[in-house]
């Protein structure tokens, strides 16, 4: 059983590193020392379309995304092309995303060489399989490849969907779709404390407004973990109880990311007359 919220995007051709190079927030030479990294397209004023896990994949790039975004994004990214080699396809029924949380099935990838290190963004790539460890004190791990090597492995889901966007939001990792599609910027997103830009590398989409944030050395809204008394919703907005303040980005049972001013960032909010306590994020040491 697939992860259905996720979906990949291939990317092939002979000029297809260079074009996602120009593209996207992360250095694609450094996808080759790794084997998979964090990443955001932006629209030209800098604000974040998706947050995508960059792949080596056979026969070139892999660009995991939410579902619900990735015939959009294929088919935004395709009128970039121009002239380039470069071809853009969603992978449908063949490929997958399991969730791995469970001891028997983290064991098999023990065996077979697939368990990562116990870091947010630590990766493992055997038997056509790559595996991606979600944060710094979970044992969540996401095995992703094509529906054969899945096979041969033997692995099935140890986790519904939910165990591992909430596991996200512990771990503070964001996740965009259309609900909040080209509303913050990279920095507002905790990108840069998840590894996720490149501030050496040359122009992309975006590039001048997330490098005069980072000169600026400081962002005024930033990601902020919460635990709420009872459910929210993405879109719900976030009060100091005098006025708005942030808003709800991610949301499972009680956990939840949000968007909100840096100087409340350790006060009590309240979203719907729902009370929220900000609990905090460990980030892994950024390249």
């Amino acid at each position: 059983m697939s992860v259905e919220v996720y979906k990949l995007i291939r990317a092939a051709g002979s000029d297809a590193g260079e074009f996602l190079q120009g593209q996207l927030t992360q250095d694609m030479e450094r996808l080759a020392q790794s084997g998979s990294l964090p990443a955001a397209w932006c629209n030209p004023k800098g604000r974040v379309i998706t947050l995508i896990r960059l792949l080596m994949i056979d026969g070139g790039y892999g660009l995991v995304l939410p579902a619900s975004m990735a015939d959009s994004v294929c088919e935004r990214l395709s009128v970039y092309r121009l002239r380039a080699n470069v071809s853009l396809d969603v992978a449908d029924s063949d490929w997958a995303c399991l969730v791995v949380n469970a001891d028997d099935n983290l064991n098999k990838l023990e065996k077979l060489g697939l368990r990562p290190e116990q870091e947010m963004n630590a990766c493992r790539i055997a038997h056509g399989l790559i595996t991606i460890n979600v944060g710094i004190e979970e044992a969540c791990v996401e095995l992703m490849g094509f529906t054969p090597d899945l096979d041969k492995a033997g692995i099935s889901n140890s986790a519904p969907a939910d165990s591992l966007r909430a596991a996200k939001i512990r771990a503070g990792i964001p996740e965009i779709t259309q609900l909040n599609s080209e509303k913050f910027t990279p920095h507002m997103l905790n990108l840069d404390k998840l590894g996720a830009i490149s501030f050496d590398k040359g122009c992309y989409t975006g590039q001048e407004v997330v490098a005069r944030t980072q000169n600026l050395g400081s962002s005024k809204r930033r990601l902020m973990r919460y635990n709420a008394v009872s459910t929210l919703t993405s879109g719900d907005k976030l009060s100091d109880g005098e006025k708005d303040v942030g808003e709800v980005i991610n949301v499972i049972g009680s956990e939840l990311l949000a968007v909100t001013s840096v100087d409340v960032r350790d006060k009590t909010l309240f979203a719907n007359g729902v009370e929220l306590t900000p609990v905090p994020v460990k980030f892994p040491p950024v390249p």
